[in-house]
């Protein structure tokens, strides 16, 4: 249970450490298949209107090349550790 945590742990934060890097490059002049980001996810958000209460539910996950490379490289350094 504690590796799969950590396990989810670094997966994110290599997918974060890519969208930054896609940030910096796409400000560089970078080429569009390296810096394209691809959304995914509930657009427009669900909205449910109770009258009482509005409840609104929505995710969006961009990915680009830049995360899932730093998605990769974040795995095999988590499996060179173990």
């Amino acid at each position: 249970m504690k590796n799969n945590l950590r396990f989810v742990m670094v997966i994110a934060i290599g997918a974060v450490i890519g969208s930054v890097i896609n940030r910096l490059l796409s400000g560089a002049g970078a080429p569009a298949w390296l810096i394209n980001e691809l959304p995914m996810g509930l657009e427009p958000p669900f909205s449910l209107d109770l009258v009482l209460v509005k409840l609104t539910f929505g995710f969006t996950l961009s990915m680009s090349f830049c995360s899932v490379l730093g998605m990769v490289i974040a795995l095999i350094a988590f499996h060179k550790r173990l």
